[in-house]
């Protein structure tokens, strides 16, 4: 099975239960020990699971570190792909808070911050795992947002990719901060919610006509 394989089978939910055993394990053990630290042979030891068992679904380490990025991300990818659908039929001040609900909730994440310090280290030494993790994860951002402000193009005066970036910004960049320094913990539901509200309205005043 090749990676392009591997990963479409991730994303459409269709492994076995060998597979999905196979990803918990390893993205536990990632998380614990870094990408290099990371041992195919040690993890299997430790999971009581056999090396076989892992490389007859991926066929090294790096196939098998991208398919724990694509599950880790697919349903963040899934709740942006469904206010895709809708943006249009919605005010743009929903549509932006939905967005940036979403973005809150899925980022700041203990499991998600893990995961990027991982990406960001290893990306270091392999460019490609952190290009791999922005176009399905970060980028699938930018182009839900750049469509919602191409269908609202007539209220502003820059054009989508400017403002999907300064509204990102907007959204992350102090709740980021406070998290990646041990400021503040976890955002529940409700404060996400709060940040998203505050966000967009600052955004849409200051950026609209």
């Amino acid at each position: 099975m090749n990676r392009q394989q591997v990963l479409a089978k991730v994303a459409t939910d269709q492994r076995t239960d060998k597979e999905r055993e196979v990803l918990d394990v390893a993205t536990e053990y990632f998380l614990a020990h870094g990408f290099t630290g990371t041992s195919i042979s040690a993890m299997a030891r430790d999971a009581g699971i056999s090396k076989e068992s892992i490389y007859r679904y991926f066929s090294s380490k790096k196939e098998l570190f991208e398919a724990v990025i694509e599950r880790e991300l697919h349903a963040y990818q899934e709740k942006l792909h469904s206010l895709d659908i809708e943006f249009d039929s919605i005010p743009l001040d929903i549509a932006l808070t939905k967005t940036a609900e979403s973005i809150l909730e899925v980022v700041t994440t203990d499991r998600t911050l893990g995961l990027r310090r991982l990406i960001f280290q290893e990306s270091r030494h392999s460019p490609e795992i952190g290009q791999y993790y922005y176009e399905i994860g970060p980028r699938e951002a930018y182009r839900n947002l750049e469509h919602i402000f191409e269908f609202h193009k007539d209220e502003f005066t820059l054009g989508p990719e400017k403002l999907a970036n300064y509204f990102v910004a907007m959204v992350l960049h102090h709740a980021m901060l406070i998290r990646q320094c041990g400021v503040a913990g976890p955002l529940s539901k409700a404060k996400a919610s709060e940040l998203a509200v505050e966000a967009t309205s600052d955004f849409v005043e200051a950026f609209t006509r």
